[in-house]
C-alpha cells in the first residue's frame, strides 16, 4: 500500500508480476486478521483510482476484477468482521467510479 502511494509507476516495471500482487490482495481480503484485511482494502482503494493511467493495472483489473469484487461480497455477506464494512464498501465505491462498464457485467 505505501509503495503504491509514494511511488505509482513501480507497476510499470516489466519485472513485477502485476496479477501476482493482484491476487496476494484478493487472497488477503479472506484472511482471519482484521488488520490484514484492512490493509488489503487500503491497497484496492488505491489502486483501482489508477487503472487508467497505469495500463498493466488496468489490464490486470479488466481481466480479474470479477474475483475481487466476489471476495468484496463474500466478506460483507458474513466472512468477514462487521467491523471492516466500511473497508470494503471503499473498494466497492472505487470500483464503482473507476470501473462502472466493468462493475455492470461483473
Amino acid at each position: 500500500l505505501q509503495a503504491l502511494k509514494r511511488k505509482p509507476d513501480l507497476f510499470l516495471c516489466s519485472n513485477l508480476d502485476v496479477k501476482a500482487v493482484f491476487q496476494c490482495g484478493v487472497l488477503s481480503l479472506k484472511f482471519p486478521e482484521a488488520p490484514t484485511v484492512k490493509a488489503s482494502c487500503g491497497f484496492f482503494t488505491e489502486l483501482l483510482p489508477r487503472c487508467g493511467e497505469i495500463p498493466p493495472v488496468g489490464q490486470v483489473v479488466h481481466e480479474n476484477g470479477k474475483v475481487l469484487l466476489q471476495a468484496v461480497l463474500e466478506g460483507i455477506g458474513g466472512q468477514a468482521s462487521r467491523s471492516l464494512m466500511d473497508h470494503f464498501a471503499e473498494i466497492l465505491f472505487a470500483l464503482n467510479k473507476h470501473c462502472f462498464s466493468l462493475l455492470s457485467v461483473w
